[in-house]
């Protein structure tokens, strides 16, 4: 019938809630998580193995090397083998943001590239590929947030009433992930250098974020431009839910602030880009 032609790459009517989006994206989430690692030995394992193997490098570095110590993490008389354990897992719980947000920007710059066969559908709803990314990333999350907490338990370190914001801070972690992959999957499709470009300034601002030392632990030069780092917050907010001490409410601010500017942007920007995904995948 004459005017009832769906328009190209308009997504059908979407569920009114974003658990019903999460669980239309959680197939293809779980699919790519499947191949991911299928075929290999330890499977999922994979997922705890390589951060944990990140933080023993980078702690055996740091702590060793450097004789880093994070300051007030351990009492002065604590032996040498409980302070680095300490830092250790303060500089686990920061890596669990770093690392969640670096890959959602490294792959999304690729995203649409990569599942071209989606985008050339017409009516797919191509939102669903932004959060199946994240999703997978949560997924990653969730095991090794239960890892830590293990690890917390076993060297006695019990649980206190900040663990009960762990879910918001996770929120708005992910809340991040999705704004990215917003804004990296639109503009990564029209800009392919951004493929190359994002992973260089990933590595550059791992060690501008405070990742291996708390904020208020850099120098004041440094410690007003880390305000300006969206994941300085996330970061700081991590660590006060999993060890107590101080939030330092002005990098959450920062951090939420930016989120409030970026994330609907970035949806806007998403729609406003898609119409040309198809032609040039």
């Amino acid at each position: 019938m004459p005017g009832t032609d769906r328009p190209a790459h308009t997504p059908p009517h979407w569920p009114p809630c974003w658990w019903a989006h999460a669980a239309l994206a959680w197939p293809l989430a779980k699919k790519d998580v499947l191949a991911r690692y299928r075929g290999s030995a330890f499977g999922l394992a994979w997922a705890l193995i390589t951060p944990l193997a990140m933080v023993l490098i980078y702690a055996v570095v740091f702590r060793g090397v450097f004789n880093a110590r994070w300051p007030g993490s351990a009492p002065a008389e604590a032996s040498a083998v409980m302070d680095g354990v300490s830092y250790a897992v303060r500089l686990f719980a920061g890596l669990m943001v770093f690392t969640g947000v670096a890959e959602v920007a490294t792959r999304a710059t690729r995203l649409m590239a990569d599942n071209a066969n989606l985008v050339k559908r017409v009516l797919f709803p191509l939102d669903l590929l932004c959060l199946a990314l994240v999703l997978q990333t949560a997924l990653h999350a969730l095991l090794q947030t239960a890892m830590l907490a293990a690890l917390l338990l076993l060297i006695g370190q019990w649980p206190h009433g900040g663990w009960l914001a762990l879910p918001l801070v996770w929120l708005a972690v992910l809340a991040w992930q999705l704004t990215l992959a917003w804004w990296l999957s639109a503009l990564g499709t029209y800009l392919r250098d951004l493929q190359h470009l994002v992973p260089a300034l990933i590595g550059g601002l791992l060690f501008l974020s405070p990742v291996f030392y708390p904020l208020d632990a850099a120098p004041p030069v440094l410690r007003a431009a880390l305000l300006f780092n969206p994941l300085t917050g996330l970061i700081e907010a991590m660590r006060w839910a999993w060890f107590g001490g101080t939030l330092r409410w002005d990098a959450v601010a920062c951090s939420l602030l930016a989120l409030a500017v970026l994330m609907p942007a970035g949806r806007w920007l998403f729609q406003r880009l898609r119409p040309g995904f198809a032609d040039l995948v």
